[in-house]
């Protein structure tokens, strides 16, 4: 697959020839086929005129440059009529508005994708307010899901809805996985606040009730000196020795009395 914007430029060869006839300018689409019916190719000259390769006339699109088999694949749009009819309903894709079956706005058309083999579309890149609420980036809608390629819209099944692929980061979810994971995500923020609020309103409930009978959580405070929770020894009860008593009379000198 190649995005339809990668065509602009490429050069066109001739194999026959061996010449590059000249580059893209531009796809021509048939809405009713889903398909990418010709090729616009624009020449080198003063007078640039527009031919059409028809899809099912290129030889190969490689990398580097689209090859058909020879010059006379190139053709004026007056050959070819059905080409003339699909250049007047000027269906682009990109820039449409997409819209699903109920009428929801998905956003709009960025590029679309097509089969290199085929030229079928193969589907659609797109962008816009809804995306934006759901998830961030763009997004790839199936063609399979899409009912109508119009000018201006671009009308989505509403199956398609659920079948939305998120392109940014390589990630491949569609939306309805994005909603169904987001929402039990909620769902668990949801029950783990109802929980934390219970917890907190049992605490407060404990609280309440404490108060009402008067009862006060015990405080530990640390021992105070003399406060008597210590065992005191026999020593440290008996009264105080005063040194004066026990003290011998002056003029003693120390000695004990004797009797005469």
């Amino acid at each position: 697959m190649r995005k339809s914007k990668k065509f602009a430029s490429m050069p066109v060869i001739s194999l026959e020839e061996g010449r590059q006839i000249g580059t893209v300018k531009g796809l021509v689409v048939d809405p009713a086929a889903k398909k990418v019916a010709a090729l616009i190719i624009e020449q080198k000259g003063w007078f640039k005129e527009h031919r059409y390769v028809p899809y099912n006339k290129i030889h190969s699109t490689g990398t580097d440059a689209i090859t058909i088999e020879k010059t006379s694949g190139v053709e004026k749009a007056a050959g070819l009529p059905e080409i003339i009819k699909l250049l007047k309903e000027k269906v682009t894709v990109t820039g449409a508005r997409l819209v699903a079956e109920n009428g929801t706005v998905l956003g709009y058309v960025d590029e679309y994708y097509v089969d290199l083999d085929t030229g079928t579309i193969a589907g659609l890149e797109f962008s816009g307010n809804f995306l934006n609420s759901v998830i961030k980036g763009r997004a790839f809608l199936d063609i399979a899901y899409v009912r109508t390629l119009g000018k201006e819209v671009v009308v989505v099944t509403n199956e398609g809805l659920n079948n939305i692929f998120k392109l940014e980061g390589g990630l491949q979810e569609t939306v309805k996985t994005i909603r169904e994971s987001t929402g039990q995500l909620w769902e668990n923020t949801v029950q783990k606040t109802r929980e934390i609020s219970t917890s907190i309103n049992k605490s407060l409930e404990k609280v309440k009730k404490d108060r009402r009978f008067g009862f006060r959580p015990k405080e530990e405070t640390p021992p105070q000196a003399g406060s008597g929770e210590e065992q005191k020894s026999p020593e440290s009860s008996a009264p105080a020795h005063d040194p004066a008593e026990s003290a011998p009379p002056p003029g003693s000198n120390g000695e004990a009395r004797k009797d005469v």
